[in-house]
C-alpha cells in the first residue's frame, strides 16, 4: 500500500481513455475467429471460447494492494481474479500469475506472503498455479490470469436481464473509500472490523451456484467501474433501465461517514462519475457521500445479477445462507438505458 500510487481496481485506466483507445484500435483486430463467443464488445467479465460440449472461460486481473499486509493482499488479488469465473456462472481450473515488485523496498518475506496469501484462495478452489511472470517495477502489483469453463446453458452475460427481473447485490459497497482511508492515514488496518475484513477478502463463489437458475437472467461482479458502471453495463443495450433504491443499498462500516473526507478530485470515484454521469437520472438527491460510494471503484466487489420476483422470494433463505450480505436494491424497467436513482 505505501508503495502503491492508487490501490486496488481504482489502479484502473478511466474508462473513457480505455473505451477511447479500444475505438482507435479496433480496426487493427482484423482477425476473426467463430467460436469466440465474447470479447470485447460487452465489457463482460470473461472472454468466451466455444469448444464444442463447453464453453472455455479466460480472463486476466491484476492490481497494486490496498492493505500494507502481503498476505491479505494475496488473497484480494487471487479472489478478485476468479471473481470473473464464478460471474460468468463457470468453474475455475489454472491459474498463471502475474507479479511485480521493487525487490530493493519489497522483501522476498513479503513476497512470499502475498504468494501464500493467494494460494489459500487457490487451493479453496482447486486451482493450479501453473506458471506465470514477475518483473522488477517500482510499483507492486499481483493477479492472475484464470482458464474456467462453464456448460453453455450456464452461461451468464452481464447485459441479458429482462424486464421486471428484481436487481440484487451480494456485498457492501465501500471498498475504495476504505483503500482511500487507509493511504491518506486517516485510518490504520487497526481500525478495520475483522466484520469488514472479512467482507473485503470474501469470494463469490455462489454466482456458479446461481447459474443453475435459468431465472438468473444476468450476472457480473462489481469492480474499478463501481456500482453504477455496472448497472450501465447491465442496460448498456438501451432498452431497459434500472430503478434503484438506494435505501437498500448498504456500505461498509464508517465508509459514509468518511466518503466526501478521503475522495480526491482525482480519484477513481471522480473519474467514474465523468464517464456514467449522463447515465443516470436523480429522482431523489441522495447525499453527496452516497453518490461517491455509488461510484466507488471496488476492489473484489460483490456480485450483482438480475432474477425474476418469483424466484428471489422462493430461495432467498437459502441463499441467505450461503451469502448473507444478498439483498434486491432495484428492479428492471423498460426504459432507454438509464439507472433511475430512487
Amino acid at each position: 500500500m505505501d508503495q502503491s500510487e492508487s490501490g486496488g481496481c481504482g489502479c484502473k485506466i478511466p474508462s473513457s481513455i480505455l473505451s477511447k483507445i479500444l475505438e482507435e484500435t479496433a480496426s487493427s483486430n482484423t482477425v476473426k475467429n467463430e467460436n469466440v463467443v465474447m470479447g470485447f464488445e460487452s465489457s463482460d467479465d470473461c472472454a468466451v471460447y466455444n469448444l464444442g460440449e463447453k464453453y472455455l472461460l479466460f480472463t486476466t486481473d491484476f492490481f497494486s494492494p490496498i492493505v500494507n499486509d502481503p498476505f491479505i493482499f494475496g488473497q484480494l488479488a487471487a479472489s478478485n481474479a476468479v471473481s470473473d469465473i464464478f460471474a460468468s456462472g463457470g468453474i475455475p481450473l489454472i491459474a498463471n500469475s502475474i507479479m511485480a515488485f521493487d525487490p530493493e523496498t519489497i522483501r522476498s518475506e513479503q513476497v512470499s506472503e502475498m504468494i501464500r496469501g493467494a494460494q489459500s484462495v487457490m487451493n479453496r478452489f482447486n486451482i493450479s498455479i501453473v506458471g506465470g511472470h514477475t518483473i522488477k517495477n517500482s510499483q507492486p502489483l499481483y493477479g492472475f490470469s484464470i482458464i474456467g469453463e462453464v456448460e453453455k446453458n450456464r452461461l451468464r452475460k452481464n447485459n441479458t436481464a429482462m424486464e421486471g427481473d428484481l436487481v440484487v447485490s451480494t456485498r457492501p459497497l465501500g471498498v475504495g473509500i476504505l483503500a482511500n482511508a487507509l493511504k491518506s492515514g486517516l485510518w490504520t488496518e487497526r481500525d478495520i472490523s475483522s466484520k469488514t475484513m472479512e467482507v473485503i477478502t470474501g469470494h463469490n463463489s455462489i454466482g456458479r451456484m446461481l447459474s443453475e437458475y435459468p431465472e438468473v437472467t444476468s450476472m457480473t461482479d462489481i469492480t474499478g467501474f463501481g456500482l453504477v458502471g455496472h448497472l450501465s453495463e447491465m442496460v448498456g443495450l438501451g432498452t431497459l433501465d434500472v430503478l434503484l433504491d438506494i435505501d437498500q443499498i448498504e456500505y461498509l462500516e464508517g465508509t459514509e461517514e468518511i466518503a466526501t473526507a478521503v475522495t480526491g478530485s482525482d480519484s477513481g470515484v471522480f473519474n467514474n462519475i465523468k464517464k456514467y454521469s449522463q447515465d443516470v437520472h436523480y429522482v431523489v438527491e441522495p447525499s453527496l457521500e452516497k453518490k461517491f460510494l455509488l461510484h466507488d471503484p471496488q476492489t473484489n466487489g460483490g456480485l450483482l445479477f438480475t432474477v425474476s420476483k418469483e424466484v428471489f422470494n422462493k430461495y432467498l433463505v437459502d441463499w441467505l445462507e450461503l451469502c448473507p450480505g444478498m439483498r434486491a436494491i432495484g428492479k428492471i424497467a423498460k426504459g432507454t438505458g438509464r439507472i433511475q436513482v430512487q
